[in-house]
Parts: structure tokens; sequence; C-alpha cells
């Protein structure tokens, strides 16, 4: 289905949009304090082995201890053990000289391990390789990436399993294998693309082969593989001077990352309303793939970018508890710490066929939009639907081949069961980020986290769009801002203030005045000239 990306970037974030007729489907929002750290690599320590929970916790140098369970240990550390008599790297590219390396470097690198005493390690049971030893210890040194944001009171999931991704291929430093979409069909091309892999791959390294690499030249892909050699050394001396757990790479800006990952045959048109962004996209492209340039677009509309592409409309539909159906049914998502529960309602009906009729129709808009909201907020756990009841047999196995068809689309990994008697659809999806609602909200401090509002930065870029609208229909330039006093702290933090910034900006002279009375979702714009409140001559976003 072809898909259209805007992003925009505001005072506090930046915001990313994909849309699929008009219809938004997925969002991401960059907000400066709330850091995103999927793909990024740390030196970790481990703290402490759980046999029985099959995982260890690692000091990444976080408040909290991340989570490794040993189906995320890369096979170097199952079936090698060295130590500082071993002089080879077992394979382990190396770029930096194995001389240079701090002892922390080596051991994470797997070229060597310190003398410790010698104590039983850790097993695990797999399918494949039956009981396998994990060669992990207390205090070991280790490579980690973070594989899932920290959510509720977890902290974040890590693997020893490597990867940077690039355009076309994912380097695998610790994996000799090279992998190949399986949407690559194509034989002959298959075994081109395996062949150059061999011959530009450094021993021991591999690589998975993404979608994206079919037909291209051996010239592109080389270029690929040398941007993502580049990056594994400059990790290799890092780590040469690194003697403690920390950060040693991360993943680039998210506008970056969703163009490389996300911008497929599929998308007609990227267009950006940040002048920055705009040139580090064009000049990635240009690197890349300077086919897909004419794609690229830079809006430069009076009005905001979301709501000329009718976005901003669509926006209250990640944080809303309701959802209304076509047919006047709806759908109520609650969130909990494990899982999201759905529950559909329907419209009325007088006849039990009627009933029946209006149960199925609904249940096929309910899964549309159980299947859009998935998407929507990046839900990932558990997931029970409550649809309405169904007498007949046949309805439930369509309404489960209808979800299963929508959630095709979905890129994160899904597993559906079937119906229950009672109408209940048990589901799991793929979770690796914090979901969307969890991430523009935060715990309600009235009401002690039972509910949730919009965080402080999402305030003030509601505040950025509302100057930016007030500005089109006024010509006024004194204004005075009342919001909650956490507001006022939030925004007069910095050498250069957020309200500086809006100032200059918008060109407007701002007064803040604290107002405890206000919500701290909530903010009121008073006149200068008038001192009547504004606030409702411009739609608040």
């Amino acid at each position: 289905m072809k898909q259209d990306i805007y992003i925009s970037h505001t005072l506090d974030e930046t915001r990313i949009a994909i849309t699929e007729r008009g219809e938004l489907v997925e969002y991401f929002a960059d907000i400066p304090d709330r850091e995103r750290l999927v793909g990024s690599i740390f030196l970790g320590k481990v703290e402490k082995i759980v046999q029985g929970m099959n995982a260890a916790f690692i000091d990444i140098g976080l408040d909290q201890d991340a989570f490794l369970h040993f189906s995320d240990v890369d096979t170097s550390l199952e079936e090698h053990y060295l130590t500082d008599d071993d002089n080879d790297s077992d394979g382990i590219v190396v770029s930096t000289p194995v001389e240079e390396l701090t002892p922390a470097a080596r051991e994470a690198l797997r070229l060597a391990q310190p003398k410790r005493r010698t104590r039983s390690k850790p097993t695990f049971q797999t399918k494949r390789s039956g009981q396998v030893i994990i060669n992990l210890q207390p205090r070991q040194l280790v490579l980690v990436q973070v594989i899932r944001e920290a959510y509720a009171s977890k902290g974040v999931r890590v693997t020893t399993r490597i990867t940077l991704p690039g355009r076309y291929v994912v380097f695998l430093p610790f994996e000799n294998v090279i992998g190949i979409s399986r949407k690559i069909t194509s034989v002959a091309e298959r075994r081109r693309l395996r062949a150059i892999a061999r011959q530009v791959l450094p021993p021991g390294a591999g690589c998975i082969i993404r979608t994206a690499a079919e037909n291209q030249s051996e010239r592109e892909l080389q270029r690929d593989w040398d941007l993502l050699l580049t990056q594994w050394r400059q990790i290799e001396r890092q780590l040469a001077t690194r003697q403690k757990p920390g950060l040693l790479y991360r993943e680039e800006n998210i506008a970056s990352s969703i163009i490389r990952d996300l911008l497929t045959p599929s998308v007609e048109r990227v267009v950006v309303d940040s002048t920055r962004i705009h040139r580090i996209i064009e000049t990635y492209l240009a690197e890349t793939e300077p086919e897909l340039l004419p794609r690229l677009h830079l809006y430069r509309g009076a009005e905001p970018l979301f709501e000329h592409a009718g976005i901003a409309e669509q926006l209250p539909l990640i944080t809303a508890r309701t959802i209304p159906l076509p047919s006047g049914g709806s759908i109520v998502l609650d969130h909990t710490e494990a899982m999201l529960v759905v529950d559909v309602n329907t419209g009325r009906a007088t006849t039990d066929a009627e009933q029946e009729n209006n149960a199925y129709r609904t249940n096929l808009e309910a899964a549309e939009a159980v299947a859009r909201q998935l998407r929507l907020r990046d839900v990932g756990g558990i997931i029970i639907v409550d649809f309405i009841d169904m007498k007949d047999p046949k309805h439930r196995q369509q309404l489960l081949a209808h979800m299963r068809h929508l959630l095709r689309r979905d890129r994160a990994k899904t597993v559906l069961y079937s119906i229950t008697e009672l109408g209940l659809l048990q589901m799991t999806r793929q979770r690796v980020r914090q979901n969307l609602f969890e991430w523009l909200t935060e715990p309600c401090p009235t009401c002690d986290g039972v509910g949730r509002i919009s965080n402080r930065s999402s305030v003030v870029s509601r505040l950025d769009q509302w100057l930016a609208h007030y500005k089109k229909i006024s010509t006024e330039r004194r204004l005075t801002i009342r919001v909650h006093p956490t507001i006022t702290a939030y925004l007069s933090e910095g050498s250069i203030s957020r309200l500086v910034r809006l100032m200059v900006r918008h060109f407007i002279r701002l007064r803040i005045e604290p107002d405890p009375a206000l919500p701290q979702h909530s903010f009121r714009i008073i006149s200068s000239r008038s001192g009547k409140d504004v606030t409702a001559t411009v739609p608040i976003p």
C-alpha cells in the first residue's frame, strides 16, 4: 500500500507520521527528555546471574540494570571461552590493534577473559542445540546492545548479538553467517548477493542482506559495508580506553533511522518542514540512493505541516480511550502494565437476526480499528480483545481470518490465537519500545499515577503550534502565558530557555505567569493589549 512520510520539527520535539491513503497508521516522536535507547551499544558488566530465570542482570551505566535473557546470548558466548593464554581472536573482527586494547576491551570483544575462580556456569535449553553452557560469570565485561526499551518497572532488555543496521545490509561483527531477506525470492539474485558479501566481509564477521539490496550494484553495497565497518572501528576505538560500563554507540537521530528503515518503493513522498532535517536526509539519500531524492520535499507553507496534511486531527486517536466505529459502535482501550485490553461495544438491534448481523459487522470494523491502533500506539506484549458475542461459528472464523489479513501490514511480529466461545481474541505483539501512549503521557501527580496527563514536552509543543496559528490571525506581538508552575519551571530551564526560544521563533514578546489552579496539561493566553483571554481564538492542538 502506498505511503507518505511527514516529518515535522517543533521547538521541543521531532514528530514523524506515516500515512496510508491519508490515514495515520504510524507515529513517532523524538522527545529530548525521553531518550530512546533501542540500538544503542554499551560496555556492560555482569552483576548477577539468575539460573531460575535463565537470565543475567547487566550493569550498563544506567540507573537500573539491563536484563539479558540467555536466548539473547550469541554463539561466541555459548561455545567459546578464551583465557589469557589464548592469542587468536577465534574469528572475531578486531580492527584496532590487539596490543592497544585494554583488558576490558579484550574481554568484551571475546579476545580474553580475566582469570577468576572457577565456578559452575549457567546453562540454557534450546530446541536446536539442546542444553548449552552460557559462558557468563559475575563481574565479567561484555558488549551488549539494547533491543527493548524500559517500561513500567522493568529495565531495558539487551542482547550480546551486536548488529549495526545500514540501508542495504545489517553488519554482524560476532556472527559468522550471511542471511538474506526472504522477500528476495530470485535464486540468481540471492546467489549474487551472497557472493558479494563473501568478498567484502572481514573474516569471522557476518551480515543480513536487507530487501532494499535487491538489484543494487556491487558499488552501492560496498559503500554500505564501508560505512558500517567505519562505525564498528569507532566502537573499538572507544573500547580501547574504556574501563567501566557505559555507552559506546547511540543510534542516529530518529528521522534518519526512519528514512533508512522505512523508505521503500511503496513510499511516494517524504515531506519535511525543517531545513536542517531536510539537509540531513538529502545528504544521506545522495550517498545511498540518489534515485529517491525526487521523493523528498521541503515544506515551506504558512500552515503547520501536520495541519496541512490532515494529520493533526487524527493525533488524538493515539491517547483516546474510546474510538468510534462507522456503524455507531466503539472500542474502548485500557492499558495495564503487562497488556492492552480492548472492549468492543455495538449499536442497537431489535431482533436476534439483526443482533447477530450487527455484531458481525461491528466486530469487522472493530478488527480494523484494533489493528490500526496497535500500529499507531506501537503496543507490545499481550493484547486481549473482547469482541461482541456471535453465535455463528463461521462468523468467528471469518473474523479471525480478517484480523490475520489486517496484521500483515504490521512490521512488528504478531501471534494470534483462536477466538474463544466468550468472544475473546488473545494475541501477542513484539515489544521493542515503550508504547506511544506511555511515551506521550506521564503519570498524573494529582491522582498518584492512576490517570495520565500530557508530558511537559507535549504541552510546550502544543503551545508552539498555538503561537504559529495566532501569528496568522493577529498582529499583536505581546502576550502573557499562564501555565502550571511545573510548566513554568520547564519553560525557564537552560541558559537559553525554551521561553526565549519561543519568542525568537515567533517574534512575539512573551511573559509567563505561574497559575497553580491550571491543570498541568493546559495553558491560557492573555492579550497584553486588551487583558482578555485569547486562548479560544485558536483551536488548541
